[in-house]
């Protein structure tokens, strides 16, 4: 048990730390020289005063003037160290300061003595620094705004929110839209092709449709009075008719278009006529008339095949019968160089030279108006007059079957989506150049659309918020037609340069099942890959 030291003459243990009161009593109403510096010193550190209360010489000259009563009887606070005698008359250089903000507030001065001065030459140096005058004001500052960044570490701001901004997409993964909606995966655009064939005697013409891909991964192409079928799997390639030389002139190609299950190609000729042939036998089925100029635009749904001609008319061919003509549509005056059928064949779209977009009802011989040989006769669903240029691109979205997009030429400039079951228009894209064909994707929300003049690129946008996703030069002339491929990831171009090149835009999203197939034996490719050699 510690005695009680109150009334005794003996000093208390000072080599203990926690025992600091001496024993014998104080003068009442007296202060110690020590009590009276530490007062001070921690009313000078409470209140962060360096101008009127940093002076430390006054804190060390009453630390001397005590130091021997100090060894021994321990006074002053062991928690705060003294201040190094090296501080008092080191140089500090101008171009190592911060510059540190002043209140702008004016100091609280209740506690300040009347006749303090700045005798320390480290405050002294620091002030003139500063730019601080000798007075009562404070450099540090708590309720003042912090300083703002200077032009030197501008870079370094850019810097760290490039990497915010790079770490925030890095989570998210996908892109955002103007919509806020669900956005795109970011990914490098393809500036390379991943094969480019040579096509000698592509013709440079807008308003023809030379290329199209099969379900069985075949690419049928028109070249001069000839079509040929290049096989994506095994690399060859096949003339229609073996290539025969001919006395005779034959008529240039100026459509192609497979039919639904691959079997079969029709080909549109510059002589009105429409070719059926069967690709594995390699021979011509049929040759169908009736149309009184070339035929550039074609299009199959089962077995009825629709043919656009020159002179504003289309047919709907029965290929299955010897009067193959079926129906007769009545609604363009000038050449239709688009038509395309929805794929569930409910409706079937067409543009024209006429600067017309047509929906027609996909009901065979359900019109009770006839044409003079007793053949039905179809009139339109829904007309629309918005472009102010010749209507070639046209795509049915695969995901919306009621969405229709159709691009313009060169005087428009413009895609427009329609909606087929009211006939209105949903949004309009403008465009740099003229549009040449149209390919929605089957795996994402993204349309992709080749052009002509003056850039000659494919350029790829997201739906329905319509922001360019990248565009890239593809040609050294202006594209003249597209086709996707069955896998629905590659986008083969032709062009007036005489080239057919294969873009890979889009990937296909494997189901768990695929990847199983994959390991199972099958070679590392699944049903529905495509491969291109």
């Amino acid at each position: 048990m510690l005695s009680d030291t109150g009334a005794s003459n003996v000093p208390g243990d000072v080599t203990n730390p926690f025992i600091t009161k001496l024993t014998t009593s104080p003068r009442k109403g007296r202060v110690s020289p020590a009590e009276e510096s530490i007062a001070t010193l921690r009313e000078g550190m409470g209140r962060m005063d360096i101008s009127s209360r940093g002076n430390s010489l006054d804190y060390l000259h009453m630390e001397r003037k005590d130091s021997k009563e100090s060894s021994n009887r321990r006074e002053l606070d062991r928690f705060v160290p003294s201040r190094p005698a090296s501080l008092h008359h080191s140089s500090h250089s101008s171009s190592t300061l911060p510059t540190l903000a002043l209140d702008g507030h004016s100091p609280d001065t209740s506690m300040d003595r009347s006749n303090s001065t700045i005798t320390d030459p480290t405050t002294s140096s620091l002030s003139a620094t500063l730019g601080v005058p000798a007075s009562n004001r404070r450099i540090l500052s708590f309720r003042s705004a912090p300083p703002p960044a200077s032009h030197a570490t501008s870079h370094l701001d850019a810097q760290r929110n490039y990497l915010l901004h790079s770490s925030a997409s890095a989570n998210r993964g996908t892109g955002t839209n103007a919509s806020g909606k669900e956005g795109t995966k970011k990914r490098a655009p393809p500036y390379v092709p991943e094969r480019v064939l040579d096509a000698p005697g592509f013709e440079d013409d807008y308003y023809l449709n030379l290329i199209d891909w099969s379900c069985a991964n075949r690419v049928a192409i028109g070249l001069g009075d000839t079509g040929y079928v290049w096989d994506a799997e095994s690399g060859t390639v096949n003339a229609l008719g073996g290539g025969e030389e001919t006395t005779e002139d034959r008529p240039k190609v100026t459509a192609v278009s497979w039919s639904n299950d691959g079997a079969y190609l029709a080909v549109g000729t510059d002589a009105g006529e429409v070719e059926v042939w069967d690709v594995e036998e390699g021979k011509k089925m049929r040759t169908m008339g009736g149309h009184s100029a070339r035929i550039p635009s074609l299009s199959w749904y089962g077995h009825v095949l629709s043919s656009g001609c020159r002179d504003g008319s289309i047919y709907h061919h029965d290929v299955r019968v010897a009067r193959h003509k079926v129906m007769d549509m009545v609604g363009h005056n000038a050449e239709v160089c688009g038509l395309t059928w929805r794929s569930d064949g409910q409706f079937l779209a067409s543009g024209g030279n006429d600067n017309v977009v047509n929906c027609w009802d996909g009901r065979i011989g359900a019109s009770v108006l006839q044409t003079g040989e007793g053949v039905p006769r179809g009139v339109a669903k829904w007309t629309k007059r918005n472009h102010t240029a010749a209507v070639k691109a046209l795509a049915w979205c695969p995901w919306q079957s009621s969405l229709l997009a159709t691009g313009g030429g060169t005087a428009d400039k413009h895609i427009h989506f329609w909606s087929t079951s009211t006939g209105a228009r949903t949004s309009s894209l403008q465009t740099s150049t003229q549009v040449t064909s149209l390919q929605f994707s089957p795996h994402s929300k993204e349309i992709l659309g080749t052009h002509g003049y003056p850039d000659n690129t494919i350029t790829l946008w997201n739906y329905p918020s319509l922001e360019k996703i990248w565009e890239v030069p593809a040609h050294d002339s202006r594209i003249i037609c597209s086709a996707l491929s069955p896998d629905g990831t590659t986008v083969c171009t032709g062009a007036g340069d005489e080239n057919l090149k294969f873009w890979k835009v889009w990937e296909v999203k494997q189901t768990k099942k695929d990847r199983d197939e994959d390991h199972t034996g099958l070679n590392g490719r699944n049903k529905n890959s495509v491969r291109i050699r």
